[in-house]
């Protein structure tokens, strides 16, 4: 399940007058406000750092809104200079999402056409001339947009018409208390993608994953969680699970013991140990082929495990993902498609 489709569930759940959302503020604040944003049609600007989830808060506020049947079209400004003139540009974009949603991901790094183009379609939705006026919901995301508009680099008309509906996505390291909630939120959904039965994380785990600041934020979290629900083998996860994150903090180290190697004799075999005292132990990088009713998994299942496992260890970075998998982009960005992950992507 998408982050964007559990955010939209949190805020369903929030009007439904469901629990307090875990005990979550933070989580319920930003369903409070996405909640607020999605009932209206006005220009949302979500600010936050990289990884914080911008862009499935923006999904989700689209598919909690009138316009959920309608499309939803993003423009990641920041991966290639966009030109106002090119199809997939602004003045593109906003003819194909006509009765969606347009989400311009990195909008501080729109050039100077592009602004231009943004802001006449704002002015026109302002102005109610009906007969020009398009009917694209515009969502945007940045991580300092006054700071380019001090700088020169972004309008300052334009900055002021996008944060009709503003949405700071606080970094995790601002939250920490807030850290096991969303925690707890990855694990379930993890496990279930998985079919395991894991309860949540260990009192060591937690205070492990609080104290790390997550300069990746959200995304890095989410990946965190996937590796460690992967190889986990018993109902909770533990610190031994998380040693990329030990190895960041100082004066944490987390020891995996190595499999003992036993050299037969020429002159004597080893006895084979009891079978009460034999434990099974895993290579911690190891795809299960069987799953926990003891049957072989699919070819599907087990492609769709290596996507995700991918997608986690690759940080969301797509050429790295087709290159190590052995596959092209087009098939990727399909195969993650079918699979509900195209969210997830860098």
């Amino acid at each position: 399940m998408p982050l964007s489709q559990l955010l939209a569930d949190e805020i369903r759940a929030l009007r439904g007058d469901a629990a307090r959302l875990d005990g979550c503020s933070e989580r319920e604040r930003i369903a409070r406000l996405a909640d607020r944003a999605a009932r209206s049609a006005l220009p949302v600007l979500i600010e936050g750092e990289p990884g914080s989830g911008a862009r499935a808060l923006a999904r989700a506020i689209h598919d909690c809104g009138e316009r959920k049947e309608r499309p939803f079209l993003r423009l990641p400004a920041g991966e290639a200079p966009v030109q106002s003139e090119r199809p997939t540009g602004v003045s593109g974009l906003l003819k194909e999402a006509i009765g969606g949603t347009l989400f311009i991901q990195d909008v501080e790094c729109l050039g100077g056409e592009g602004q231009n183009d943004l802001l006449d379609c704002l002015y026109r939705q302002d102005a109610g001339r009906a007969h020009r006026r398009p009917d694209v919901r515009i969502i945007a995301s940045g991580s300092d947009l006054a700071g380019s508009v001090r700088e020169g680099r972004f309008r300052e008309d334009l900055f002021y018409r996008l944060q009709a509906l503003p949405i700071t996505l606080r970094p995790l390291r601002a939250q920490r208390d807030a850290i096991p909630e969303w925690a707890q939120l990855f694990i379930g959904r993890f496990a279930a993608d998985e079919g395991k039965k894991i309860r949540g994380l260990s009192a060591d785990a937690a205070a492990l994953l609080a104290r790390y600041d997550w300069p990746g934020n959200l995304r890095q979290l989410e990946n965190a969680l996937y590796r460690a629900v992967i190889m986990a083998e018993g109902p909770f996860l533990t610190s031994t699970e998380f040693p990329q994150v030990a190895s960041h903090l100082r004066g944490i180290r987390i020891d995996i013991p190595p499999v003992p190697v036993l050299r037969a004799s020429s002159s004597t075999r080893p006895a084979p140990a009891p079978e009460s005292e034999h434990v099974a132990r895993r290579d911690p990088h190891a795809l299960s082929l069987i799953n926990d009713a003891g049957e072989m998994v699919t070819l599907a299942d087990l492609e769709a495990r290596a996507i995700r496992f991918a997608l986690a260890h690759y940080q969301g970075r797509m050429s790295a993902i087709s290159r190590h998998l052995g596959i092209g982009r087009s098939t990727l960005y399909r195969k993650l498609k079918e699979l509900g992950l195209d969210d997830e992507a860098a």
